[in-house]
């Protein structure tokens, strides 16, 4: 027997198709607004959907939407370091010797000698040529190469040089003695050791040595030395010759009185 039975089935309509007009049209959405929820059609689901668009923009995706997939980047592989060999010591050592050799060629710096006076035996030129061909170099002051003041007859009268070589401790050689400074050539070795004197006064006249030496030569030349130079230094006989015969002049005054 054949019996039927009927079970009532839960139908869900579109709430847009009553509204308009009584209708009942399955439902296939929901719009939800905060507490408050409408069934929707497909037809009016998509309207309502185009309104809301238009009227507050595209909005976010759903979340199971997947992401378009960004372009894959290709990262180069790193270059793999090239391995750098250990200096040899070999190598190292020859470097350093080569070093070494060009410090041991650099020339040395020449050393300068300081002459004050007149040597015995030589004159103003052959003495300073002397020196030279010894290997030094001949200055009128003295600097940080000075290692030795001459000194020779009248050589205390140049302040300049006694006080230079005071002030930086340089060595004195006294020369003055016949026959030491051609010692020193011959043997090529120029020693200090001596005293260094003090500078002699200033002359009582108030001239210069400039001065000093134009009276010299002036007198000279009226008294044997006709061709004395104009230039250069005043022989050491001429000016012994000169301050011995004022020297004799102011003692005659001095009996005289």
């Amino acid at each position: 027997m054949r019996k039927t039975v009927l079970v009532p089935v839960l139908k869900t309509v579109c709430d847009a198709h009553i509204a308009r007009d009584g209708s009942e049209q399955e439902a296939t959405d929901t719009l939800t607004l905060g507490a408050r929820a409408w069934d929707l059609c497909t037809e009016h689901a998509a309207t309502f959907g185009r309104y809301l668009v238009d009227a507050l923009g595209a909005g976010l995706p759903d979340a199971d939407e997947s992401e378009p997939e960004s372009d894959s980047v290709i990262v180069a592989p790193e270059p793999e370091p090239v391995p750098v060999a250990d200096p040899s010591p070999v190598a190292e050592s020859e470097r350093d010797a080569e070093d070494v050799s060009e410090e041991a060629n650099e020339p040395d710096p020449v050393r300068s000698v300081m002459l004050a006076g007149e040597v015995p035996g030589y004159d103003w030129e052959s003495a300073r040529d002397a020196v030279r061909h010894a290997g030094y170099e001949v200055v009128g002051r003295a600097d940080d190469s000075t290692v030795l003041l001459i000194l020779g007859e009248g050589g205390e009268r140049n302040g300049h040089k006694l006080r230079d070589a005071s002030e930086r401790g340089i060595p004195c050689m006294d020369v003055r003695k016949p026959g030491r400074f051609k010692s020193a050539v011959l043997s090529g070795e120029f020693v200090g050791g001596d005293p260094l004197p003090e500078p002699a006064k200033v002359d009582r006249s108030g001239m210069s040595d400039r001065e000093r030496n134009r009276v010299i030569r002036a007198w000279a030349r009226e008294n044997g030395w006709p061709n004395l130079p104009v230039q250069g230094r005043v022989p050491m006989q001429v000016r012994h010759a000169y301050e011995l015969a004022h020297q004799d002049a102011a003692e005659g005054k001095a009996v005289a009185a």
